[in-house]
């Protein structure tokens, strides 16, 4: 009697346990990450001033250039720093159209969440001899800030790089 008791109860416990029991995904950094700016929605996407449409401003984009007063040791500086990336080739996205950077500029491959872009401000799009072409509103950069640092600090990764692909819009220099 023992015996079918011990069987019952091992065999209820064996049928209960799910053999598809699967641990929870976690976010992981990935190094090649892509952050994208993309030209505003609903905006008229030709600038006023050099008449370029949104295509034409990637094709044409040589450099981004900002101002942060954060250092890539993650310390605060007392003057502004100034920044500039280049856009090579690869870095633009001729369909969409968008610019890309690199993800590491936001969190570096040994996952250190760098402030420099995210609490940049001035943010620039400039052409081979400087002229600037568009601009990262300061609003579109300081509206996406507190969401990246939340994901983040939450450890979901993939949240951060959604935002990467979505957040960050430029405008054509106005008139």
């Amino acid at each position: 009697m023992k015996r079918i008791l011990f069987y019952l109860v091992m065999g209820a416990f064996i049928l209960g346990c799910d053999p598809k029991h699967e641990e929870p995904t976690v976010s992981k950094i990935d190094p090649n990450a892509m952050i994208l700016l993309r030209p505003a929605e609903g905006v008229q996407l030709r600038s006023t001033i050099s008449g370029l449409t949104a295509l034409e401003i990637v094709q044409q984009a040589h450099a981004i250039k900002w101002k942060s007063k954060w250092a890539y040791e993650s310390f605060e500086t007392e003057e502004p720093l100034s920044i500039t990336r280049g856009f090579p080739d690869p870095y633009k996205d001729f369909n969409i159209p968008a610019l890309k950077m690199r993800g590491i500029d936001v969190i570096n491959e040994q996952g250190e969440y760098q402030r420099v872009f995210t609490h940049g401000f001035s943010v620039f799009i400039t052409n081979l001899e400087g002229d600037t072409l568009a601009y990262v509103p300061d609003s579109v950069i300081s509206n996406a800030r507190p969401l990246i640092e939340a994901a983040y600090l939450n450890g979901d990764y993939e949240e951060v790089y959604r935002l990467f692909n979505e957040a960050y819009t430029f405008l054509p220099i106005p008139e």
